[in-house]
């Protein structure tokens, strides 16, 4: 594997709402994605899925006591298995994500 030099996977993905996978720990995924606006409420209910911001500012909602968790650059969050969550950012700005997960759990749709 190639160095991985998140600042450049930053300008490389735009697509949002499609994230990118930048390689695999043994049953682990590390994807960078790109998000604006809200994703859908969703559960995952057999694994844990963590949230690093690389550039912007995204909140993650949740059904649990945290309630909903502002993430500024480079800070992080774990959404625990089974929590009920959804990520976010303001209106018409952007960021990107580090999502490490396991390989599968669904990303799309």
């Amino acid at each position: 594997m190639k160095k991985v030099v998140f600042q450049d996977l930053v300008k490389t993905v735009q697509e949002i709402w499609e994230p990118y996978d930048v390689g695999f720990i043994n049953e682990t995924a590390l994807r960078v994605a790109k998000v604006e606006g809200a994703y859908n409420w969703h559960t995952h209910p057999g694994e844990d899925e963590f949230f690093l911001v690389l550039e912007g500012k995204v909140f993650i909602d949740t059904n649990s006591e945290d309630g909903t968790v502002e993430l500024n650059e480079m800070e992080g969050y774990l959404v625990k298995r089974g929590t009920r969550h959804r990520s976010r950012t303001e209106p018409g700005k952007p960021a990107w994500l580090l999502l490490i997960e396991p390989t599968r759990t669904k990303t799309k749709g």
